[in-house]
């Protein structure tokens, strides 16, 4: 008799621009201790992530192959179905202000 596997933790994969990844991590860190969620972030080339688009994010994210979701900046402009197409994950916008991740998260 085989014992039931464990599903290991969900990895998430939170995409910024660099003046916020700081504040982000910050962030993150206390959700995904309270939650027990792995998570990643990734900083594609661009300073203010309100600047970010769905289609600079197709030339420039790479999304490893062990993430379960991607979370954007509520300010990321575009359609994500091309994203979600591309890198066969499923892609969310988070809220506009990360201060607002935890109730997000519904915390």
């Amino acid at each position: 008799m085989s014992l039931p596997q464990q599903q290991s933790p969900a990895s998430l994969l939170f995409v910024t621009g660099r003046l916020a990844e700081a504040s982000l991590r910050e962030e993150v860190e206390k959700i995904a201790a309270r939650l027990g969620f792995r998570y990643e972030i990734a900083v594609p080339g661009i300073q203010v992530a309100a600047l970010l688009h769905s289609s600079l994010l197709l030339r420039r994210l790479v999304v490893p192959d062990h993430i379960d979701r991607v979370i954007l900046p509520g300010w990321c402009q575009g359609d994500l179905a091309p994203l979600e197409l591309h890198f066969g994950k499923p892609f969310e916008r988070g809220p506009r202000d990360l201060r607002d991740l935890p109730e997000h998260f519904g915390l």
